[in-house]
């Protein structure tokens, strides 16, 4: 699904690239999508898990769902 030859500018694009790679039914954790950000982006390394599910929480709500508690950061690809 991703493939590491990538270079994006920001996390954010990143992580909205991840999003529309995924298929639907996907479930995935916050760490996970640090995992895909930080292979498409390799300086975002040292990046709080925060600052990816920022992006997701903003750009891609209508896409992924919370499953379970907030806090656990469980996510499910939707539409």
């Amino acid at each position: 699904m991703i493939q590491s030859n990538s270079r994006f500018d920001s996390i954010a694009e990143a992580v909205r690239y991840i999003v529309d790679t995924m298929p639907i039914g996907y479930k995935f954790h916050g760490n996970d999508l640090k995992r895909f950000v930080v292979k498409l982006k390799p300086d975002a390394e040292f990046c709080h898990v925060d600052s990816c599910l920022r992006p997701l929480r903003k750009w891609c709500k209508h896409k992924v769902v919370n499953i379970g508690a907030k806090h656990l950061s469980h996510y499910m690809r939707v539409a």
